[in-house]
């Protein structure tokens, strides 16, 4: 495998730096964390109209840094059998500043999905590419209208 140094030196560096196409490129495929979908705030699917799936990361996994990407969203273990299981996902990462957060979150969008129920199940998140990286909004509209943006060019990168 070759390392590429980031800040941090090696491939580790890269993700954390949030340059996940670079550390593809080393790792030949993309970075994913894993963990269980828990329960958020909820904000996504009640206030925004995005419903996310909130990872409880494995801990000591490399996270990205802060920021919105274009990836996929992974049911770790589906049944035989089963229909589909990868979706193509917005994702975010970090401590949702719009909303005073304090804790770095780790929350997918499937892409046009609105009818999974997945808490509880172990899902995996592959960071793609990079979009943009996190910020504070003056209101949720603003957040909500970065977020369509957000979704569409994530739709455009997985297409």
């Amino acid at each position: 495998m070759q390392e590429e140094a980031g800040a941090d030196g090696g491939i580790r560096g890269l993700i954390e730096e949030g340059r996940v196409e670079e550390a593809a490129a080393a790792l030949g495929r993309p970075h994913r964390v894993e963990g269980v979908v828990v329960h958020g705030a909820a904000r996504g699917r009640e206030l925004l109209g995005f419903p996310t799936a909130n990872l409880d990361v494995v801990h000591g996994t490399a996270v990205p840094a802060d920021g919105v990407y274009a990836g996929r969203l992974l049911l770790t273990d589906p049944p035989q059998g089963a229909g589909e299981w990868s979706w193509p996902a917005a994702v975010s990462v970090g401590t949702n500043p719009t909303f005073d957060g304090e804790h770095r979150t780790v929350e997918a969008y499937a892409l046009d999905r609105d009818d999974l129920e997945l808490y509880g199940r172990k899902m995996a998140v592959e960071f793609v590419r990079r979009i943009r990286g996190q910020r504070r909004f003056a209101d949720v509209q603003e957040l909500i209208d970065a977020m369509t943006a957000d979704v569409a060019r994530a739709r455009e990168l997985m297409a």
